[in-house]
């Protein structure tokens, strides 16, 4: 029975180890004067990085990598046929097997018999015959491996399950799509706990925080990999679009069906990828005012009462009068409550008691329910007033002309209005509505009777409401987002892409 335990699990942890075997199989190789192991990780990790950037990866790309790596690392300069016959070698010999599967045998201890692992690392993309055109990709067991080299999971979670639906979408799997949603949204999630993870270490020592000066190299990053992440959900949220009219130009209504649920859960998960920017900001300032306090702290001065203030009045026979002036700004003002022992010989006031009944308690929920819901429709509603300022303000330029920045618009209301400039820049919400906007792609400026009843954007209806206040924003017709690589700096800390606010025409 102990036996059974200790091993259970023997078989995965197996193929997880004989993985890695190919590429231990390159030291073995003395066709070059360098060691193959490296150069076959780093081919690898090259393969890796097009597919994050959904580029083509082709021998040719692998000889150009290839000559300049070792040029840096060996000081050696190959020419490019010298490096493709490398990356041939690579590849084609060691990493592809010659398009054979990897084959390694092993006692598993589970079953008590001898088994075989077959694998593949990378495999062929596309391959054309006539022109020998070859585009190379890793298989999921050679991204799997990858990520058990580094603790590369956590920080390229999103990355790589983005990665992963991307395929699933191209190849028409929608059923896998739904669950690579699902791990989507849990990576999500992971990320922001490993935000609050980092507000937390600044709450508890925003001095060590600051002296092991990775603070901002870890900002630096998360500020990256969220534009990495979000502008892929942009092309995703493109491809299910995509995907939607192809399938109702075919009539394909059984798959439209599961790629309509495959859009509404990824907007969700989108959504919750929003709001990590939401957390960034509150780290950034949690972080700057924990600094600010102490500093404050460190400054402040410190006074020991009764070497410095009670022994000189004792010492000096100085009046009591004088001491409570001393003393009196160091008191509370108010004066907390004593009893009186004397009291409880006093006569007692005695109180009925008297039970609550259920129906007031019911009532009590039913009227705290009552209170929620009315703070919450408060709160909705102040959200859709603050939405159609910001788009009043969006739209405004483009009555007079068919395209504006973002930028400008700022730049405008900081000159016009001092103060709803400075409520906006440090409105947590403005940057998501931005972002959201971007996301919708063009966005039609309609009525109300035009919009029709089933939508799931509330931004929708408050453009239904801004078109009834101004009917000659109607004359838009369509808007769109187009992000830019510039950016607009607002205050210390804070920057966000910059945007052109256009017509669609």
């Amino acid at each position: 029975m102990i036996t059974k335990q200790v091993l259970d699990g023997f078989t995965e942890r197996m193929k997880n180890i004989l993985v890695f075997k190919p590429l231990f199989d390159l030291e073995q190789k003395r066709k070059y004067d360098y060691s193959l192991l490296e150069l076959g990780i780093a081919v690898l990790l090259f393969i890796f990085e097009k597919m994050l950037n959904n580029e083509d990866c082709t021998y040719d790309h692998l000889a150009e990598f290839l000559q300049e790596l070792i040029r840096e690392q060996h000081g050696v300069e190959l020419d490019f046929k010298e490096a493709k016959e490398l990356a041939s070698h690579l590849v084609r010999d060691c990493l592809l097997n010659q398009g054979v599967k990897h084959e390694f045998s092993y006692h598993n201890y589970e079953t008590d018999e001898e088994e075989y692992y077959k694998f593949d690392l990378i495999r062929l993309q596309e391959y054309e015959i006539g022109s020998k055109f070859v585009k190379l990709e890793l298989s999921t067991t050679g991204l799997e491996l990858l990520f058990k080299t580094k603790e590369i999971y956590n920080e390229l979670q999103v990355s790589i399950t983005q990665l992963y639906l991307k395929q699933q979408i191209q190849k028409g799997v929608f059923d896998g799509a739904l669950d690579s949603v699902e791990e989507l949204k849990l990576a999500v999630k992971n990320e922001k706990k490993r935000l609050q993870e980092l507000r937390e270490k600044i709450i508890r020592d925003v001095l060590q925080v600051a002296k092991e000066g990775s603070y901002q190299q870890e900002l630096d990053r998360i500020n990256d990999q969220l534009d990495r992440e979000s502008e892929t959900f942009e092309e995703l949220m493109e491809l299910v679009k995509e995907t939607i009219d192809k399938y109702q130009e075919n009539y394909d209504n059984e798959n439209l069906n599961k790629v309509m649920k495959l859009r509404s859960e990824l907007l969700t998960t989108t959504e919750l990828h929003d709001s990590l920017l939401n957390t960034k900001l509150e780290i950034s300032e949690l972080m700057n005012k924990s600094m600010e306090n102490m500093i404050l702290n460190t400054f402040s001065t410190t006074v020991n009462f009764e070497t410095e203030i009670l022994e000189t009045v004792i010492n000096n026979d100085n009046h009591l009068e004088q001491l409570q002036q001393v003393i009196a700004p160091l008191l509370s003002s108010n004066v907390n409550s004593t009893f009186n022992l004397n009291r409880i010989f006093e006569p007692q006031r005695l109180y009925n008691q008297t039970e609550v009944k259920e129906d007031e308690l019911i009532d009590l929920d039913a009227a705290e329910k009552e209170r929620q819901e009315a703070e919450e429709r408060r709160e909705e509603e102040r959200k859709r007033r603050q939405y159609k300022l910001w788009l009043e303000l969006l739209l405004e330029p483009l009555l007079e002309e068919d395209e504006t920045k973002l930028s400008k618009v700022i730049r405008k209301l900081k000159q016009q209005d001092r103060e709803q400039y400075q409520d906006l820049i440090i409105n947590r919400e403005f940057y998501p509505f931005i972002l959201k906007l971007h996301q919708l792609g063009k966005i039609d400026i309609i009525t109300e009777e035009e919009l029709g009843s089933v939508v799931i954007e509330d931004l929708f209806w408050v453009i239904t409401e801004l078109v009834a206040a101004r009917e000659e924003f109607k004359e838009i017709g369509q808007v769109e987002l187009v992000a830019l690589d510039d950016v607009i700096k607002l205050q210390p800390g804070f920057v966000m892409s910059d945007f052109i606010v256009r017509r669609v025409t």
